[in-house]
């Protein structure tokens, strides 16, 4: 015997939410899209010199500068501007081996004003990349092998 219940009608009392809540759901979607404090400026570039690879974050473009060491001899190094923010991860840091005593760095960061340095080794944490940072010198203080400048946004 069937039952003699009345079929249920849909119910339809939220249908006038429908609209709202896919436009709401679609600005959230369009907002989060296009966020610009979360959107990375610039690329991430790969420097590689001799036994060092370094991953610099943030990068606005790359140029070249000279330099020399009271020579006649000029010496071509990358200059890197980056936005803020930017990051120099070390990935591979080869060491000065010294006869029988231990490794020692063989490149560092300088570091202004007070001309400290800040010895590469593998494993180390990222560095920021702040006015404070000025470059990379070889071991031994000689030439520039790599100099940063930050970018500032004008207005």
């Amino acid at each position: 015997m069937r039952s003699m219940k009345r079929p249920r009608r849909p119910v339809h009392r939220y249908k006038p939410l429908l609209f709202p809540g896919i436009a709401l759901l679609a600005v959230f979607a369009f907002w989060a899209a296009f966020d610009p404090s979360k959107q990375p400026e610039g690329e991430t570039v790969l420097f590689e010199s001799g036994g060092l690879k370094i991953e610099i974050s943030n990068v606005r473009e790359v140029g070249q500068d000279f330099s020399n060491d009271g020579g006649p001899e000029l010496w071509e190094y990358p200059v890197y501007t980056v936005y803020s923010g930017a990051t120099a991860t070390v990935l591979e840091a080869d060491m000065l081996e010294a006869g029988g005593g231990p490794a020692s760095p063989q490149w560092f960061f300088y570091l202004e004003p007070e001309n400290r340095r800040l010895d590469v080794v593998d494993g180390m944490e990222p560095v920021e990349l702040t006015p404070e940072v000025v470059g990379m010198v070889d071991g031994d203080g000689g030439a520039w092998l790599i100099r940063f400048e930050i970018w500032e946004k004008n207005g």
